[in-house]
């Protein structure tokens, strides 16, 4: 048996389940995700020799995620696969990350070629060290919160989370963003969905900021919130973040602004990804 590991990541059980077994039965060692932030949480712990990404996935989906992990292993070794094979804008955009790109149904020789000349060339590639989330040149994609603050001291950082307050809600609460629970907030723990209307525009984790344009606008919010999973959120209002910035130096209320500036351009990013995937085609006739 070979020591090579594979990440499978896809939303349906059972095509993870036959990647696994099937991938099992070559002699590799097959880890299992069913979106993206579920991929990243195990790149985090571990190492993978190559990558099998599905696109159209809840939460976050394959484009982000490749770019997300190009950025923490600029090396990986990435098969994209889908059920939806009318998306030549769009995989042009990825042609340079991934490695190869296989639609479904995906015959097994089919993938055996895949598997076997993607670890190849994983073998062949030079390695590269995993940033650490305290990189000075980490992407603010990935810690919207430590870009909110960037240009604080520590203990105006410390300051400042002390404005906000805890409260925990369980899976499939709404999370009200007002007056009274605080116009802005951080994710201090667990998944909260991002919808407008019906539809999944984002979706924040451990460290993510939203609300953060209602220190300039308190009418700006036009999205609900949602938890994915048990979550505990640090509220912010309105009130007490004018209070923190009288209380301070003019320069860091100008540090901040700009800061929102890069937040919402960084959001407004992501959503357009989202929202341009969505409108194309029904997911449910993507497999």
């Amino acid at each position: 048996m070979n020591n090579k590991k594979i990440l499978v990541v896809d939303d349906e059980q059972n095509i993870r389940d036959i990647f696994q077994a099937f991938l099992r039965d070559m002699g590799y060692t097959v880890t299992t995700a069913v979106d993206g932030i579920d991929a990243l949480e195990k790149i985090s712990k571990e190492r993978f020799d190559l990558y099998i990404v599905d696109i159209y996935m809840p939460r976050m989906g394959g484009l982000e995620l490749i770019s997300r992990l190009k950025e923490l292993h600029p090396s990986a070794v990435i098969i994209v696969t889908t059920g939806y094979s009318g998306l030549d804008v769009d995989f042009r955009s990825i042609r340079q990350s991934a490695f190869m790109y296989l639609a479904k149904p995906i015959q097994p020789d089919e993938l055996i070629r895949a598997v076997e000349a993607g670890l190849a060339h994983s073998t062949e590639s030079k390695p590269d060290i995993i940033r650490s989330n305290f990189d000075d040149n980490i992407d603010p994609d990935k810690q919207p919160e430590m870009l909110l603050l960037k240009g604080f001291t520590q203990d105006q950082v410390l300051h400042f989370k002390s404005m906000g307050t805890l409260k925990d809600y369980i899976s499939g609460d709404p999370i009200h963003m007002d007056k009274e629970d605080g116009s802005m907030l951080f994710v201090e723990h667990g998944y909260i969905n991002v919808y407008y209307n019906t539809d999944l525009v984002d979706s924040l984790k451990d460290g993510d900021v939203w609300g953060e344009e209602t220190f300039v606008n308190p009418g700006a919010l036009f999205c609900s919130l949602k938890a994915h999973s048990n979550v505990t959120v640090r509220h912010f209002p309105r009130k007490r973040l004018i209070e923190f910035f009288t209380y301070n130096d003019k320069s860091l209320t100008d540090r901040y602004m700009i800061n929102i500036v890069q937040c919402m351009y960084v959001k407004w990013r992501r959503s357009i990804v989202r929202l341009g995937l969505s409108s194309r085609s029904n997911p449910i006739d993507l497999k």
